[in-house]
């Protein structure tokens, strides 16, 4: 994936993306504040008058989040789902959809945050014991940084496709956070 071949680099971006996102966030939000609204939706149709490009907006946003976000979310769910239980794909979406639609009509936006902040924190808890054990099994950061150096795929040839080595082979500098 983008990992194996940018190196740590891909890690990067992800952090300086942390940063930008935090300061757009002191840019907008004092001129949402001021506005007195919430949405980006809601602050156009109040800037530029009208409710079309609201809509237009709100529709756009829904739909590029549905199939971007939500569709991942569902796959990735219904994996693990079929992975831990045996269940059927599809039988693992419908009862992910089932559980996320009961407590959000229920509990309503504050359920969302509060399931949300949940899982944040049991993710990274977990990420964090992943890395130990990973760690071990590999023998420490050191072993991990040499043994990636040599993890070379065993299917380099393909019929249909041509393969480049560059693409499994690991660059020298994919540790190097600035290249």
């Amino acid at each position: 994936g983008n990992g194996a071949a940018g190196g740590i680099a891909t890690g990067g971006f992800e952090w300086n993306a942390l940063v930008i996102v935090i300061i757009l966030g002191w840019l907008f939000v004092p001129i949402y504040i001021r506005a007195g609204v919430v949405t980006m939706p809601e602050y156009l149709k109040k800037r530029f008058g009208g409710n079309r490009i609201r809509v237009y907006l709100s529709v756009l946003s829904l739909f590029l989040y549905i199939f971007t976000k939500i569709s991942a979310d569902m796959f990735s769910g219904a994996i693990f789902i079929r992975e831990a239980l045996g269940l059927n794909i599809y039988v693992a979406v419908v009862i992910l959809l089932s559980i996320t639609a009961l407590y959000t009509v229920t509990g309503g936006l504050a359920a969302v945050i509060y399931t949300d902040t949940l899982q944040t924190v049991i993710m990274v808890v977990g990420s964090f014991i992943l890395m130990g054990y990973a760690f071990d099994a590999v023998g420490g950061y050191e072993a991990m940084r040499e043994k990636y150096m040599h993890a070379i795929t065993s299917q380099t040839f393909d019929p249909v496709l041509n393969i480049s080595a560059d693409c499994y082979t690991p660059r020298s500098d994919a540790f190097h956070l600035l290249r």
